[in-house]
């Protein structure tokens, strides 16, 4: 076990902030996380050279990779993940709003986040691509991919 998820030697996560140390960009980075519009022309680039997908899909602002989402910048991923490890410890947490928004931002409702992520933690896999989500938006997701049956969407 290690206090923060950069300092294992097996995620991607490290490799993302090994990256970015490496570009001397880390400040950039702190920036990012205040998710604020100058962060978004901060993060140009952080990602670009990197064999990791990029986590900020930028193809509008003139990048040539995909992203996994718009307007969710490396920062912002990183707050995510670093206040979804406050919640599953025991112990009340409050999220603040730039965590909060970060949620609204990925449509993701924060109850249903916290219970994906315990029971991640309980079982040795979870199987699937849509966590966190409500029904209908996994049905509505279904039915884009063809897929006619939903199991485990309590």
């Amino acid at each position: 076990m290690v206090s923060l998820p950069e300092q294992s030697n097996h995620t991607s996560i490290k490799e993302r902030v090994d990256h970015v140390v490496e570009q001397g960009r880390l400040e950039d980075v702190n920036q990012i996380r205040q998710g604020s519009v100058p962060a978004q022309q901060v993060s140009e680039g952080i990602e670009d050279d990197h064999w990791l997908v990029p986590i900020e899909d930028r193809r509008r602002h003139g990048a040539k990779r995909a992203g996994m989402k718009e307007g969710f910048t490396l920062g912002q991923y990183l707050m995510l993940v670093d206040c979804t490890c406050r919640m599953v410890r025991d112990g009340k947490v409050q999220l603040s709003r730039e965590a909060l928004a970060i949620f609204d931002r990925l449509e993701i409702e924060v109850e249903n986040w916290l219970a994906r992520m315990k029971k991640l933690l309980t079982r040795n896999r979870i199987v699937g691509s849509f966590m966190a989500s409500t029904r209908e938006a996994l049905r509505t997701v279904a039915k884009k991919l063809g897929v006619r049956h939903l199991v485990n969407t309590a």
